[in-house]
């Protein structure tokens, strides 16, 4: 489904959505943090879109994260070429986002 068409209430959810990751995986946020302290900040929804974005699966999400220290963690690469990514992805994300179509703007 294209943007446009969704209605208001998708629209503002969505929205929100992509705020709130903006937020979270926005550069200024992980200066100073190593990759580990930085994922243990992230709330669990966020910390769960990073293990998705890794393409993994409910069994490693469900594994305590401090394992990313192990070297024998098979999936802490993945994890943080994720990490690496979504900084990249909203490095440049508009800073104000709306769900409000433009001719809406004229009513």
């Amino acid at each position: 489904m294209r943007f446009e068409e969704m209605n208001d209430v998708e629209r503002e959810r969505l929205v929100c959505a992509i705020d709130e990751l903006r937020g979270a995986f926005s550069k200024r946020r992980q200066v100073g943090a190593s990759e580990y302290a930085y994922i243990s900040f992230l709330t669990v929804s966020q910390r769960r879109t990073l293990f998705m974005h890794a393409g993994l699966t409910e069994k490693e999400f469900n594994q305590p994260y401090w394992r990313i220290n192990e070297e024998s963690c098979y999936w802490r690469d993945a994890l943080f070429r994720a990490l690496r990514e979504l900084f990249s992805l909203f490095e440049y994300a508009p800073t104000i986002l709306t769900s409000v179509k433009p001719e809406q703007y004229l009513h």
